[in-house]
């Protein structure tokens, strides 16, 4: 359009060309004319001095630069910033803004509102509630992570929150959020405890060891599993203790409580392995020892002796990991420990992976210690050597542990049951035995029920059966608790098997919603699956898997299957693109791949025409639905790789940024780049972490790849981000100034890869990449906070208690007991010679106040120049002092302008709060204020009280507040009357667009009556604040 715009300018403009090629001002004009552009004489003049010419204008090279440059043409003649907007300070910016991260210039709209940056500047009246966690912390742990509590509620753990799972027909979560990383072990307190007076039955008290953080070493969180945190309370509101440690520490890699629940035995991922006692209540350590030299982690687990007490056996517990298995000791006072090692005797020396005590035999009370090893097998170990071996289970497939080393997962699960005379085995073949100890021993093929296989989540030809990484026994519901290496979490017994959470089996990528339906979201993941979710059951209601590994998953817009359900479009991290549809239960319809690097992001557009797709090959692909996803074009114009595309409304428009801070757009029918500025354009979605409306989402410390994605709510109110450090921050769209306020959460352990609104904006979910998390919240909207109060005003008085010193000040001292502010003030010392006598009142004044007629004003009684109250009437403004209500800051002196009379300077006179040099007082029944005096004397104007409006004016004076208005009476001569301090003053009423308690004399509402709020006088001239006395 606009070439076909440029030729017709060009055979208009030779029509009247006399063959040298160019056209002065007048044709010019003419041509403009022509095609509807009225210019004037000087804006063409201005025009041709803009490309350098002055009388002529070679119309061809007009042509060429309107056509070829208008983006450089616009980005000259635009003002620049650098920077987003500050808080609090004028945003009323139009032009280029350059800031950091992003490498290219973003533009103001055209329609920008400067207010809408005070808006981004205060915190959303919106808040996240952590609704949901869906998945179990099954993939890194170590030692036993799962638990039935007294409540038979499932307590576990993932990523940096304690989940307590109330089951089916609840199936609702509630959380501890005492975290600010991960969380690495986990212990549940098998007695009753008694803490400051409050008694904590057995199984309700819960340990949570957390990793290091940037700002301060571990901890460990002593919390009560009945409550969580709530919405309304600190993230901690459970917690009953809390120990501390230092850096060095790491993090933990076991806990586990004594059995009488008052002792604490941690293991520290340090390079020792270090082991702690603690008497958790008092938060003392009793003992601190080396577990084990190496890298972490070297150490499993803890298991204490759970017969101490009941069969008064000796105190103890088992530490346990790799290639060894320890016994260690203490005396009664728990303050000294000793270690032995236990030997592996004839047996292969193995990994342990779990251990549990058996109950101490009838004859001699000999009791026997059970270790589970990587390869499946059972050690059973008598005194501190190995006796025997069981096999158990398979040891299924080798896997990466979380030190680097290949190794079997072996059993993980071992646990008592039933007092004791039942020990459960869970294996990385997915079985669950139950094995008869009932006399003490464990025999071969002695079992106490069936076994339990479970059952793949992926359908039965998974051939990865999950493995077994923790369970328990609940003896009120007779079933045992699995968590699984898919970090599902199931309860199975004799006859059944359900599933109480689904997890993720890898690196959660993505997430989108559903276009109509809010409930409904997809996650995709690196096990290979695109899963579907409803958030109103939370639950998975299906799975496909895919054949790669996926990186981003979109729904379409609208329906377009042959079920009537949407399309659902995943992108592989090697380049695979395929198309799934959702109302024929997730099945294949398309596959291409036309990347070799990989798909970072997919987009349908606005009426489900187009599909865009986000590559790492640095070109985003565009393919046609209705060509049954045939690819149309590729936009090629990136140096790095696209991490995310946005489609305009009218679905005409691409954006793209990508990973070196560069945003781009493209035209979608061509796919070329628009190198125009589109400060104006819609966006349909804003996913981009760049751009005008989300240039305050970066920290002041953030380095460009912090924050990984953003969304914008249906609503265009909110905006959600998620980060490098765990965090999803929820903002006000659009988000303009710099580090703005928001509202962060914290859970995820890991980087999280995306977070979306769904499409009525009620549910917020996020993905924890490396945690294998998705976090649902639900949005609560929140009643704005009621302003905050406003600051006492600056009034001068007195400054120190003897009322000697006075100045500006927010809290006048009191002087013999009572404070200026409360309506009393000393008055100033009688001038030498004694008091001077009291000129005549006038007895019928008449007032203009500025800005109101006579009608607006009463008659008032009016104060005498030495203090007072005459009966003379005089005016004041309707709603400001009551009758009998006029206090006077102190008698009036000599040289004050006074209705009447002709003041005259009066030098050399220092009265209390008073200047030197004359003082010019209001004329309106109102006494000077403390201070309140201009530079230069004032002369009081003889005749009535008062001056019009129209001959009050603006008088200069020090930058003190105060102004002064000059008028002439009707007897002639100059009068001048302090109009405002903390506002105007007029006609002696109070100060305009000024607190009833902001300056000297009035103290509080109650004393002066309903507030009045003046018009504003015109705008003042300011002197030179070195010009003014005594620091005004």
């Amino acid at each position: 359009m606009r070439a076909c715009v440029c030729a017709y300018v060009c055979l208009l403009a030779q029509s009247v060309d006399d063959g040298s090629g160019d056209v002065d001002v007048g044709e010019f004009v003419r041509v403009c004319e022509a095609v509807g552009v009225a210019v004037s004489t000087d804006e063409a003049h201005a025009l041709f001095r803009r490309f350098g010419f002055d009388t002529v204008l070679p119309y061809e090279r007009f042509a060429h630069q309107l056509l070829n440059q208008p983006a450089r043409q616009l980005a000259e003649d635009m003002p620049v910033r650098k920077g987003a907007f500050i808080a609090g300070q004028n945003a009323n910016f139009h032009g280029k803004i350059l800031y950091r991260p992003c490498r290219k210039p973003v533009y103001t709209p055209s329609d920008w509102d400067p207010a809408l940056a005070q808006r981004s500047a205060e915190l959303p009246d919106a808040r996240l509630v952590l609704e949901f966690v869906y998945g179990y912390q099954g993939k890194d742990n170590t030692a036993q992570n799962l638990f039935y509590t007294s409540e038979n509620k499932v307590l576990y753990y993932t990523a940096g929150v304690g989940v307590v799972y109330q089951r089916s027909p609840v199936h609702h979560q509630y959380f501890f959020l005492g975290h600010d990383d991960d969380i690495s072990a986990l212990a549940l307190c098998p007695a009753a405890v008694d803490l400051d007076g409050r008694q904590y039955p057995a199984k309700t008290l819960v340990a949570t060891g957390q990793v290091t953080s940037v700002d301060h070493g571990p901890y460990i969180c002593v919390w009560d599993s009945r409550t969580g945190s709530q919405p309304d309370g600190p993230p901690s509101a459970s917690e009953v203790a809390r120990i501390e440690f230092d850096k060095e520490a790491s993090g933990f890699c076991a806990l586990a409580f004594g059995p009488s629940g008052t002792r604490l035995a941690a293991v520290a991922t340090d390079t020792y392995h270090t082991v702690y006692v603690y008497d958790w209540r008092k938060r003392r350590e009793l003992f601190s020892g080396r577990g084990n030299m190496g890298d972490p982690p070297q150490v499993y687990g803890l298991e204490w002796n759970p017969y101490e007490l009941t069969h008064q056996m000796p105190s103890g517990f088992l530490q346990f990991g790799k290639k060894h298995i320890k016994l260690w000791s203490g005396g009664d006072a728990g303050t000294s420990w000793s270690s032995k090692p236990l030997s592996f005797g004839r047996l292969p020396m193995q990994n342990v992976t779990s251990a549990q005590w058996l109950p101490p035999r009838a004859s001699g009370g000999e009791q026997l210690i059970v270790a589970g090893t990587d390869d499946g097998q059972l050690y059973v170990f008598k005194g501190l050597a190995a006796v025997k071996a069981i096999a158990a289970h398979r040891p299924g497939p080798k896997q990466i542990m979380s030190d680097g080393h290949p190794a079997h997962n072996g059993v993980r699960g071992l646990r008592a049951a039933k007092g004791g005379s039942v020990l459960l085995s869970g294996g990385a073949d997915g079985t669950v035995l139950q094995w008869d100890t009932s006399d003490g021993s464990i025999q071969e093929a002695r079992f106490a029920g069936r076994a339990v296989q479970l059952k793949s989540p992926f359908g039965p030809g998974d051939r990865n059966v999950p493995a077994v990484r923790a369970l328990d026994y609940s003896t009120d519901l007779d079933r045992i608790v699995v968590g699984t290496s898919n970090c599902d979490v199931c309860e199975v017994s004799d006859t059944t098997e359900e599933t109480l959470m689904d997890g993720h089996a890898g690196d959660v990528w993505h997430c989108a919603f559903h276009p109509t339906k809010p409930n409904v979201f997809a996650t995709v993941s690196d096990s290979g699956h695109v899963h579907l979710w409803d958030s109103a059951i939370r639950q998975m209601t299906h799975c496909a898997a895919l054949g790669f590994k996926p990186r981003a998953v979109a729904f379409s817009e609208g329906a377009l299957g042959a079920g009537g359900g949407c399309h659902v479009a995943v992108g592989g991290a090697k380049g695979h693109l395929k198309i799934l549809d959702e109302g024929q239960n997730l099945r294949p319809i398309h596959e291409a791949k036309d990347s070799r690097e990989g798909i970072a992001d997919v987009k349908y557009s606005p009426g489900n025409r187009m599909l865009a797709a986000a590559t790492y090959d640095t070109v985003i692909d565009l393919y046609s639905v209705e060509r049954g996803y045939q690819r149309v074009s590729r936009c090629t114009g990136h140096s790095s790789t696209v991490r995310g595309v946005d489609w305009s409304s009218d679905a005409s428009i691409v954006r793209s940024y990508s990973a070196d801070y560069e945003q781009l757009f493209w035209n979608a029918r061509t796919g070329k780049q628009i190198t125009l500025p589109q400060r104006d354009v819609d966006f349909h979605t804003f996913t981009s972490v760049l751009g005008f409306h989300v240039m305050g989402v970066w920290p002041a410390e953030a380095d460009g790849t912090d924050v990984n994605t953003v969304d914008r709510s249906r609503s265009r109110q909110l905006l959600v981000t998620a980060d490098d450090f765990g965090m999803v921050k929820l903002f006000n769209y659009p988000c303009v100034v710099d580090d703005a306020p928001h509202r962060a959460y914290r859970g995820h352990s890991s980087h999280v890869m995306c977070v979306r609104f769904s499409c009525d904006d009620s549910i917020v979910c996020s993905t924890g990449g490396h945690d294998w998390a998705v976090f649902q919240f639900r949005l609560v909207h929140l009643d704005k906070a009621p302003p905050p109060p406003a600051e006492p005003a600056t009034v001068w008085g007195p400054l120190d208690d003897s009322g000697r010193t006075f100045g500006y000040t927010k809290t006048p001292a009191k002087v013999g007991g009572l404070s200026p502010s409360a309506g009393t003030s000393l008055p100033p010392p009688s001038p030498p010679g004694g008091s001077l006598p009291s000129p005549p009142m006038s007895q019928s004044p008449v007032v203009h106040a500025a800005g109101y007629e006579p009608a607006d004003v009463s008659p008032h009684v009016q104060p005498q120049l030495h203090g007072g109250f005459s009966p003379a009437p005089t005016a004041y403004v309707q709603g400001g002092m009551p009758p009998g209500d006029m206090p006077m800051a102190g008698p009036m002196q000599p040289g004050c302008g006074a209705p009447g009379v002709m003041g005259s300077p009066l030098q050399g006179m220092a009265h209390q709060g008073m200047m030197q040099q004359g003082i010019s007082m209001p004329q309106h029944g109102m006494s000077p204020q403390h201070g309140m005096s201009p530079q230069q004397a004032s002369y009081g104007a003889p005749g009535a009280m008062g001056m019009p409006p129209e001959a009050q004016q603006p008088h200069a004076f020090s930058g003190s507040g105060a102004l002064y208005a000059r008028g002439m009476a009707a007897g002639g001569g100059g009068s001048q009357q302090p109009l405002q301090q903390q506002g105007s003053w007029a006609a002696g009423g109070p100060p305009v667009n000024a607190s009833v308690d902001s300056y000297h004399g009035y103290d509080t509402a109650s004393e002066m009556g309903a507030s009045q709020t003046l018009e504003q006088n015109p705008a003042p001239l300011r002197m030179n604040p070195d010009q003014s006395p005594g620091g005004f």
